[in-house]
């Protein structure tokens, strides 16, 4: 998957397509539909069955088709201020083109959204970045029936600067992909020593998932290998920022000064392909990016051997269904920063517990989690054992938060 993934983007890359940067003026002007009036707009909501109503789309909506149907209700995505895209369905019958043809001075014949030709300089770039010709000062198109129309004079509603900086990330994302490899090729070996080449989805000191014959599953890390040159207790590490920061640069070379491709959190887990005394090739497990650098003071470095674990779910007062999530943390200290949040239900693998906190695996973090938020599954057959539950300390402070009796905010979802 992380393969295919690779040749997408890379191919988008270097066709250098509308899609990818440039022709994202805005969302309208990336549109080919459009509503003919204002329409009830229906969304899902988790629990319930049914669809259930929202706001009204006014008139002129711009938006895009899913594919998906429900309750005879078509599909859309839409934006608002020009903010990320939201979902939801409408009736489809409102739905009409909002696409126009026009004929180039070379005599092509192409279609564009009715929102681009409002403005001529986001129609000229349009048209010089997908066909390499544009309608230069013409304050005039001519449509595929040889009808005349005007082109507004709207400003570019995307600053120029920031186009050619998404030309140039893009382009220092392609080199990295080829000087770095877009992907580490990781084989998982089942208890009859049969070797299978895997997708990795997250890693974990303990357990990983990976996806084997089209399923996701959770396995034992000691069963993965991967192409790497660096040393037997050093093949896996966990990410250790400087005091403060919460994250660490991601880079396309062994350069500080190089592109930074990414912000990887603290305490995420990686592969290591090689590491030198200042910086280590890593695989983050991001489809979105290729290998990459990261300074080694800022890896914690692990062997990849058998380690004792229990299965378990991420839970608030026992239940482990619902829709609250719950935090987890650098360190096992209510004063640490909270590194991202997983909602109930999700599998982890336990070290170590004691009354206030356990040390943890969770979708490709190792880090801590307050220990009510544990439950532990049945032990499967063939299970490592748990590590020993450790006494907490005894000038340990307490949480403030578990003081108030809060489940929400820092640490947990709402109630159930």
């Amino acid at each position: 998957m992380k393969r295919r993934l690779f040749f997408i983007i890379l191919a988008a890359v270097l066709c250098v397509t509308a899609v990818s940067f440039a022709t994202e003026l805005t969302w309208n002007q990336a549109c080919t539909k459009k509503t003919s009036s204002a329409t009830r707009l229906y969304v899902e909501v988790d629990g319930e069955e049914n669809l259930i109503e929202s706001s009204m789309l006014p008139a002129g909506t711009y938006v895009r088709t899913t594919g998906q149907t429900r309750e005879g209700k078509t599909g859309i995505s839409y934006s608002v201020n020009q903010r990320d895209p939201l979902y939801g369905y409408i009736n489809g019958g409102v739905i009409v083109s909002a696409a126009v043809t026009i004929t180039l001075p070379s005599g092509r014949k192409v279609t564009v959204s009715d929102a681009l030709v409002r403005s001529r300089t986001a129609l000229n770039l349009y048209l010089e970045m997908e066909y390499g010709e544009s309608y230069g000062n013409s304050a005039t198109y001519t449509d595929g029936n040889g009808n005349t129309h005007e082109i507004g004079n709207e400003s570019a509603l995307e600053d120029l600067s920031k186009i050619n900086g998404d030309m140039a990330y893009f382009n220092g994302l392609t080199a990295a992909y080829i000087a770095n490899g877009a992907y580490t090729k990781t084989f998982y070996t089942d208890d009859a020593g049969k070797e299978t080449e895997v997708e990795v989805r997250y890693m974990g000191l303990a357990r990983s998932n990976v996806v084997i014959d089209g399923k996701p599953q959770l396995v034992d890390t000691w069963r993965l290998k991967w192409e790497t040159k660096a040393p037997e207790d050093k093949v896996i590490a966990v990410v250790d920022p400087p005091r403060g920061t919460g994250t660490v640069r991601f880079y396309a070379k062994k350069s500080d000064k190089s592109l930074i491709l990414y912000h990887v959190k603290s305490n995420r887990v990686v592969r290591v392909v090689s590491v030198g005394k200042t910086w280590a090739l890593v695989d983050i497990d991001n489809s979105e990016c290729p290998r990459g650098y990261i300074k080694t003071q800022y890896l914690d470095f692990y062997p990849n051997i058998p380690m004792a674990y229990r299965g378990a779910k991420v839970s608030v007062n026992g239940y482990t269904k619902g829709k609250d999530t719950v935090h987890i943390r650098a360190s096992d200290n209510a004063g640490a920063g909270q590194i991202d949040e997983f909602k109930l239900g999700t599998q982890m693998s336990v070290y170590a517990q004691n009354s206030k906190w356990a040390e943890v695996d969770i979708g490709g973090y190792h880090a801590f989690i307050l220990s009510k938020h544990v439950t532990f599954d049945e032990e499967p057959a063939g299970a490592s054992e748990a590590a020993e539950a450790e006494e907490p300390e005894e000038d340990e402070p307490e949480d403030p938060e578990e003081e108030a009796g809060k489940n929400e905010t820092a640490d947990g979802g709402a109630t159930p």
